[in-house]
């Protein structure tokens, strides 16, 4: 194969996936892409050696890689979410003294698109911007999951399971789904202490004009500082300032 045809047919592998297909074997992309089998494991080992793909550690199947996320992320910038949602970031985090956070999907996992730190000298401080986050724990994250469509969340969660990061963190199935069932009803999640000791969240959703999920919106900070009636008070600043980045996208 000449470079050029490498390249197409490696963007033509990564082109199958999907919020569907999160994970393909190479005996399914060989199929779906009509290659060879040799040829299938020279275009992943390139992928995955670029970052492009990942092996999966439990079953003999690849999904999107680092250097996918990498550019998804510099997309998403020029598309003009994080640009857009950036001054009500601020906004936000002056109004409540918090960190606030930019949150959405990636596969099977969330990924911390933005991050306006609060102006204290103590601030929650765990997930980085770039950071890749569990969705089953932490306000930030179950917002998204949540507002997925059930198939996702069935996906994901068979995937990726329930990982316990502290006492508080749900790691029973039927539990985890009562309660985004709870998250979607109220407008908006609340996590204490669940992936990181000391810290709590309010997240809310950025829905677009269909009603799917683009993002989630949250404020975090220290449990001794966010108390539960601070936390509710914040719900709703969140839901409001969710509400018009929205506005802004539509």
């Amino acid at each position: 194969m000449t470079i050029t045809q490498s390249l197409a047919h490696g963007l033509e592998i990564l082109l199958l996936y999907d919020k569907a297909t999160l994970l393909l074997s190479a005996s399914q992309i060989s199929k779906r892409c009509q290659f060879s089998q040799s040829k299938t494991y020279r275009l992943i080992r390139t992928l995955v050696r670029h970052g492009f793909l990942r092996g999966d550690p439990d079953t003999p199947q690849y999904g999107l890689g680092l250097s996918a996320l990498r550019l998804g992320l510099l997309a998403q910038q020029s598309f003009g979410l994080v640009e857009v949602a950036r001054p009500f970031m601020k906004d936000l985090s002056v109004l409540t003294n918090e960190t606030v956070l930019l949150t959405a999907v990636t596969g099977t996992k969330g990924v911390v698109l933005e991050r306006v730190e609060s102006q204290e000298p103590v601030r929650y401080s765990l997930f980085q911007r770039a950071a890749t986050i569990p969705l089953h724990c932490g306000a930030s994250s179950k917002i998204l999951l949540a507002y997925l469509e059930e198939g996702e969340r069935e996906t994901i969660i068979q995937k990726e399971g329930l990982k316990r990061f502290t006492p508080n963190t749900i790691t029973d199935v039927k539990q985890l789904k009562d309660h985004l069932r709870e998250i979607r009803k109220k407008g908006y999640a609340y996590s204490d202490q669940e992936v990181d000791r000391g810290a709590r969240c309010v997240a809310a959703p950025i829905i677009d004009g269909s009603g799917g999920l683009i993002a989630g919106l949250s404020v975090a900070g220290p449990a001794y500082r966010m108390n539960r009636r601070k936390a509710n008070s914040y719900a709703k600043l969140v839901i409001q300032y969710a509400n018009k980045i929205s506005s802004e996208l539509d």
